[in-house]
């Protein structure tokens, strides 16, 4: 699913490009009400806080939404590696449910196989719809990003149409370097991902490395340099932040695996123990139960 994330952007991004608010006649309706008049608000007043620096203003709209974001982003990669590192301990067990699921001769024995699946996932505390929340961060991103983009090819007066000038490009015009940075750091994010993943894992980050950079050139030369900026500075942020988050969640996903391997054989212990048990209490009875011998 993460592979189509540049595609669907890119649906967003050129379905908006339609959307004309050059006019203040034109200015109204529940997305620029919702999305667009508040985007416009924040980015004037963080460029006066900076003296009319729209660049820096860019640059903390997109720290703000990175931090607000984060502990969604940590959710997600927390329970990735904790899924990994359960999964890992049982996948013997589990591989031998896939495969009788796969080869159920009927629906009544497919639906009792895959039933079987879902306890074993429930007892040992491994939930695959998790990940999930990952889509959380995207879809919040969309209208924000929408949001930023309409404000920046439709300015009101004054603000950044006024001071559009940031190091060494304008960031009402595209910018070729700008949409370069982006585009290379979008190609970054994705192989530093991977790194994190095993082999047979790494295929969606492989096409993300293709498609992203593709998707980010293509946006960018259709807009302002304010959006490859946010993109650059954007990738930058998730770059670190996933870097040491994965690094720091394998060892957690490790250890979930390591307590669930113990747990595992104290009670394959307890079982056996309890089979030692009955066993020799069985045997007592029975032999207190034979009859005297005359």
């Amino acid at each position: 699913m993460k592979h189509k994330n540049p595609l669907f952007l890119l649906g967003v991004v050129t379905l908006l490009a339609g959307c004309d608010y050059s006019h203040a006649e034109d200015q109204h309706g529940v997305f620029y009400s919702v999305f667009v008049k508040p985007m416009d608000t924040l980015l004037h007043f963080l460029g006066s806080m900076f003296n009319e620096n729209y660049g820096l203003a860019i640059i903390v709209i997109v720290f703000v939404i990175r931090l607000v974001l984060m502990p969604l982003m940590f959710i997600q990669v927390k329970n990735i590696h904790v899924m990994r590192g359960k999964t890992k301990v049982v996948k013997p067990e589990i591989d031998k449910i896939q495969d009788k699921i796969k080869h159920a001769t009927s629906q009544e024995e497919k639906s009792a196989a895959n039933k079987l699946l879902m306890k074993k996932y429930n007892d040992y505390g491994i939930n695959p719809f998790k990940s999930l929340v990952g889509t959380l961060p995207i879809l919040i991103q969309i209208p924000i990003l929408l949001g930023l983009y309409a404000c920046i090819k439709y300015p009101t007066s004054g603000g950044i149409k006024e001071h559009p000038h940031f190091l060494w490009f304008n960031l009402m015009h595209n910018d070729i370097i700008m949409t370069c940075l982006a585009a290379l750091l979008y190609f970054i994010q994705p192989l530093v991902n991977s790194i994190h993943y095993p082999k047979n894992e790494r295929r969606s980050y492989y096409v993300m490395m293709i498609l992203s950079p593709l998707f980010i050139i293509y946006a960018s030369l259709q807009s302002a340099s304010a959006l490859s900026l946010y993109w650059a500075i954007s990738a930058t942020f998730l770059i670190i932040q996933m870097h040491f988050a994965h690094s720091h969640y394998a060892k957690v996903g490790k250890l979930a695996g390591d307590k669930l391997k113990q747990r595992i054989e104290q009670q394959r212990r307890e079982r056996l123990n309890a089979q030692t048990t009955q066993s020799k209490t069985d045997v007592t009875n029975t032999t207190n139960e034979q009859p005297p011998q005359i």
